[in-house]
């Protein structure tokens, strides 16, 4: 027999839910406000203690005092407090410059340098287009003099220096094969070369991404369909000394390059996770491999991640820099701006990841001369791309019998089934793909 509950009973039960729910809210409020209150306080006692400084300085100083060098101080001490080694305060020109690289252009002389074995200064690359490029600075030249100072004779930092503060002209001396030769370079907006290709090896394409900015899409789907007209079984793909912070054109190439799935999730600062790059279901089906090194940074550690996970290609060279956190720009109203660290991306690709880092699946280190000379080394005299060459015949030649056993014993190539009918001068973008199978893109 079912027992009926009085209305006097019920209304009791109602009160006490609601007492009790007015409980657990009043206390979550408490605690949030008691949260939120004490971060004001700190604020205030922050703000205070600066106003103390401002104060005490401007009353006993005997020195002058620039407002805007203050300023511009201020700010960066603020951002150095967050001890995050990628957020930082941009001047009203740093942050122009910023953006303008993210678009695929950037203000410099347009050379990549290093400290040379013997101490000078070794021009590792030239960008196509730059003020160096424009001069007839190559790859290979050593700048023994800066602003009339020899380089070993000032030191590689104080002339590196030298280099960076003279604005907008710098005079250098180079030596190329010994021979002595003197420039009067002026800094310059000039558009960004990220990607470079060329065929080493038999018959295998090799793409350098060189960073990743808005133009690195396109340039990249020109120089893949150069090569697959070529006809090149396979691409290595060159990550190595890429810092790239652009995580949306490296998922573009992402997309270009694998089948449907997830490309990269942010968590961010509650814990909440979101997808942010996916790719759809068309892909490109040659056999790869991808180069990486303790340089390989951001959105390349992502690139390689992601191309291991989906196992579109292995994995060559040195653990890369650990930056698995995801920056953005704001800009203020004076025409500044910060760039703050606002997630992280996702790491949940099993052995592929650890403690933020991309693990080679084969491991290979340059000697110092070879890191030092990163860029001189010849194919041959390359360890990591000759490993990788090792691989990418390995899995060619094993295509190829799978699939010569499969027609009864004819020896097919695979690139038979992904010939494209796109002239070489034509250009792609990131949304248009070819599958595994005969495909015609659009200009």
């Amino acid at each position: 027999m079912k027992k009926k509950i009085s209305l006097g009973m019920a209304v009791s039960i109602a009160a006490i839910v609601a007492a009790f729910a007015v409980v657990i809210t009043y206390t979550a409020a408490i605690r949030i406000f008691d949260s939120r209150m004490s971060s004001v306080t700190e604020r205030q006692n922050m703000y205070q203690v600066l106003s103390e400084i401002d104060m005490t300085v401007r009353q006993n100083y005997c020195g002058s005092i620039s407002e805007n060098y203050l300023q511009k101080n201020i700010s960066q001490g603020y951002i150095l407090g967050l001890e995050d080694p990628y957020s930082g305060y941009l001047t009203a020109d740093e942050y122009q410059i910023a953006v303008g690289e993210s678009l695929g252009y950037t203000f410099g002389l347009g050379m990549d340098i290093d400290r040379s074995t013997e101490g000078y200064i070794l021009v590792n690359v030239v960008y196509s287009g730059s003020p160096a490029d424009k001069a007839g600075i190559k790859a290979g030249d050593m700048i023994v003099s800066v602003e009339g100072k020899d380089v070993l004779t000032v030191g590689y930092d104080k002339a590196l220096s030298l280099i960076n503060e003279s604005t907008p002209k710098v005079s250098v001396v180079l030596s190329r094969n010994g021979k002595k030769s003197a420039y009067e370079l002026t800094r310059s907006k000039f558009e960004t070369k990220s990607v470079a290709h060329r065929v080493t090896g038999e018959n295998i394409g090799v793409i350098k991404i060189y960073e990743f900015n808005a133009k690195t899409p396109e340039q990249f789907n020109s120089a893949l369909n150069k090569l697959r007209n070529k006809g090149v079984e396979g691409v290595i793909i060159d990550l190595r000394d890429n810092g790239g912070v652009n995580y949306q054109y490296a998922c573009e190439i992402l997309d270009t390059l694998l089948p449907a799935g997830k490309l990269m999730s942010v968590t961010d600062r509650d814990g909440n996770s979101s997808i942010k790059y996916t790719s759809d279901t068309k892909y490109i089906d040659l056999p790869m491999e991808v180069l990486i090194n303790e340089a390989t940074d951001g959105a390349a550690e992502l690139f390689a991640a992601v191309m291991m996970n989906y196992g579109q290609a292995e994995s060559i060279g040195t653990k890369t820099a650990g930056h698995d956190t995801v920056q953005e720009m704001f800009q203020l109203s004076n025409g500044c701006a910060v760039r703050i660290t606002t997630g992280r991306w996702s790491d949940d690709m099993g052995d592929v990841i650890s403690e933020g880092c991309v693990i080679p699946q084969f491991e290979v280190a340059l000697t110092k001369y070879q890191k030092t000379n990163r860029y001189l080394l010849s194919d041959e005299s390359d360890p990591q791309l000759q490993t990788a060459l090792d691989r990418i015949n390995s899995t060619i030649a094993a295509r190829k019998e799978a699939q010569a056993e499969e027609d009864g014993g004819e020896d097919v190539s695979p690139t038979d089934s992904t010939t494209t009918t796109v002239k070489s001068d034509e250009k792609t973008t990131s949304g248009e793909k070819t599958s595994n199978t005969t495909a015609t893109k659009k200009k």
